[in-house]
């Protein structure tokens, strides 16, 4: 006998059904630097060159298809990092020192593709958790997973970041610790959101995404923005920089996300119980 299903949470419920009653919208195109990685990858300017000036999950997927060698895993590897970062000014930078400070990163790459496109995205996560690359944490790494298995038509390995993250521990109270490679944690994840998907009729990494796209989602707003941009509202600023906060602990080395992370977590816990109204004078 299978074990129960878990209850989809309510708000993420609201969330799909708001997004079918608006047509299914793709999540948008993410816009991107090219001057600024074009000066941190020099050997890969022909490849920048060809890339769109907005990039989405699809044209990612597009070049994961070709992760089987190195040199392909290398431009698969920049166009999955190139849609996480978008216009962030370090992402190229963070980028340019996981393929410069690991021996043969590009093969390494090439090898979990491989594993990845065999045997599917849990396998493939177990295999960067026995030799992970240094300044690769599981945020970023689970984008080119996710892409590579996408590719693929595999069984997907669905992102697993602090926004995420923070979303299953707000509606669901699951906590997971994504400060390291941890498959345990992955593969409960994983579970939830196949137990997530088969309820609602969706693919796992297309729950995935609408979880990531309602956390980002401006406050009360109907758009899917992939900003906080304009938020006007204290408590909206004070989640905006909360949630930059986590993306950049996504980059940062385990043991200074460990440090940081009860801190993050008070801040959430203080400003999803209620952001205090400034006393009259």
């Amino acid at each position: 006998m299978g074990h129960p299903a878990t209850p989809v949470p309510a708000a993420l419920t609201s969330t799909v059904q708001r997004w079918r009653e608006e047509g299914e919208p793709a999540q948008p195109a993410v816009r991107w630097s090219r001057d600024a990685w074009r000066k941190h990858f020099p050997h890969r300017h022909a490849f920048l060159d060809a890339l769109p000036d907005l990039v989405d999950r699809a044209e990612a997927t597009r070049h994961a298809a070709h992760a089987a060698t190195p040199e392909g895993a290398e431009q698969a590897f920049l166009a999955a990092m190139i849609w996480g970062y978008g216009r962030v000014g370090y992402g190229p930078w963070r980028t340019a020192r996981v393929l410069t400070e690991n021996p043969s990163a590009p093969e390494r790459l090439a090898e979990v593709a491989l594993v990845a496109r065999e045997h599917g995205g849990l396998a493939a996560f177990r295999d960067l958790a026995r030799a992970p690359l240094r300044y690769l944490g599981v945020a970023f790494g689970t984008k080119y997973l996710r892409f590579v298995t996408a590719a693929a038509d595999h069984a997907n390995a669905p992102i697993l970041d602090a926004v995420v993250r923070r979303w299953l521990a707000t509606h669901t109270g699951l906590r997971l610790t994504i400060d390291e490679w941890r498959p345990a944690s992955y593969e409960k994840y994983v579970a939830l959101l196949t137990s997530w998907s088969a309820q609602l009729g969706l693919a796992a990494d297309t729950v995935e995404e609408l979880i990531f796209r309602s956390a980002v989602s401006r406050a009360g707003s109907g758009q899917w923005s992939e900003e906080w941009a304009g938020a006007e509202e204290p408590a909206d600023k004070a989640q905006a920089t909360l949630l930059e906060l986590e993306r950049l602990f996504d980059t940062a080395e385990a043991g200074s996300a460990r440090a940081a992370r009860p801190h993050l977590d008070e801040l959430h816990r203080i400003i999803q119980h209620g952001w205090p109204r400034p006393s009259a004078r």
